[in-house]
């Protein structure tokens, strides 16, 4: 199974992140090949697209949006879409995405690029980030902003979480998105605040799966 599922990711990316947890819940096998920031050239090569996660199984290669779906189909179970939770559990993983992940990123975006090893790689990614978002000064400067901004997106985990160990009571897409998109602040070299320990204890759990 290792030679014939083969994951193309990078630990800077929440999508990344997430398709690694939702591999780690199906149980499934892989090889993981580590694309840098800024070189896709194998990448590019192997699966004829620039994009990560790009998930690589046996001839068919599967684009990020596509791979829980695989995933279900493949192995069935534990389900990422839990008989009677699959809406929610959908909801969830959208929101994680399009929501809290930006929330995040943004409180730790000028601290990331640390965790880079390469000099030119973390060129590369502040420069991209500066014309994304602005100049570098500039984000530095409204950090503690947006660390409220994040911070009231984590208080909606914690209060989520009540009583249960998982998002949904049970493990589902829902955990892996919303790991995935916490993760750039573990990633930057943050924590989670003591204050939200339900989330602290519930991070830790869905960071063991397969572990």
């Amino acid at each position: 199974m290792a030679s014939q599922v083969r994951l193309y990711t990078m630990p800077i990316s929440h999508y990344c992140v997430s398709a690694e947890r939702m591999l780690a819940l199906k149980g499934i096998r892989y090889e993981s090949v580590h694309v840098p920031y800024h070189d896709k050239r194998r990448l590019l090569r192997e699966t004829g697209q620039d994009y990560v996660p790009a998930l690589r199984w046996g001839r068919t290669v599967v684009p990020w949006k596509e791979i829980p779906d695989l995933l279900e189909k493949k192995r069935p179970l534990p389900p990422l879409f839990p008989a009677g939770l699959a809406g929610e559990a959908a909801l969830l993983q959208h929101w994680a995405h399009q929501v809290l992940e930006e929330r995040v990123w943004r409180a730790v975006v000028t601290r990331v690029g640390r965790s880079l090893g390469d000099p030119v790689e973390r060129w590369v990614f502040e420069e991209m980030q500066t014309r994304a978002r602005g100049p570098w000064h500039i984000l530095e400067a409204r950090e503690p902003e947006f660390r409220r901004e994040m911070e009231e997106h984590l208080a909606m985990v914690e209060r989520a979480l009540e009583g249960r160990e998982w998002i949904l009571g049970r493990p589902s897409v829902a955990d892996c998105a919303i790991f995935g998109a916490i993760s750039p602040l573990v990633t930057a070299g943050g924590s989670i605040p003591g204050r939200y320990r339900r989330l602290r204890r519930w991070y830790a759990r869905v960071a063991r799966i397969g572990r």
